[in-house]
């Protein structure tokens, strides 16, 4: 039951960040392409980000986090390393990303600018998540090798006493 309760958190947390980073990250998108879709697309002529493009970046968001869930859970896959699992996020975050950008036409489809600027952000924002990742594995390690050193010496220690 709390394998159940830590996945719905951990989806809750993961909808939630990864909303406000697709929310930045269109945000400079659209800075550096400006209102290139006209009248329909993710970013209207004159009012910015769309009500609806808001929508479906929260849908985009919930859909990616499903995927981090269901991949970086040692339940769904515990013979997978971890390297694979986190490349197999990479590209079927990348198809469901195309995915939304060809059904809700975020960008004219037919523009490599718009695609080009598309796949850099992505490589950008997952190339940080997957820093901050491994970061974030190597300090905990290093805690927790430290406190296991400490947990032994005292442990020799009492068992000396």
């Amino acid at each position: 039951m709390d394998e159940k309760k830590n996945a719905v958190k951990l989806f809750l947390q993961q909808s939630s960040a990864n909303f406000v980073l697709a929310v930045m990250a269109m945000t400079l998108a659209g800075l550096l392409m400006g209102s290139a879709g006209g009248e329909e697309g993710l970013f209207r002529l004159g009012e910015g980000l769309a009500f609806e493009g808001l929508i479906q970046i929260f849908l985009w968001s919930c859909i990616i986090s499903g995927l981090m869930t269901v991949l970086t859970s040692d339940i769904w896959f515990r013979k997978i390393m971890l390297l694979w699992r986190v490349v197999a996020l990479m590209l079927l975050a990348v198809a469901v990303s195309a995915g939304f950008v060809i059904v809700f036409r975020w960008f004219p489809i037919d523009a490599w600018e718009a695609w080009a600027t598309f796949l850099g952000i992505f490589i950008l924002c997952f190339g940080g998540g997957l820093v901050t990742m491994v970061a974030k594995t190597k300090i905990e390690d290093s805690r927790y090798n430290k406190l296991l050193s400490e947990y032994k010496m005292q442990r020799g220690r009492t068992n000396n006493d």
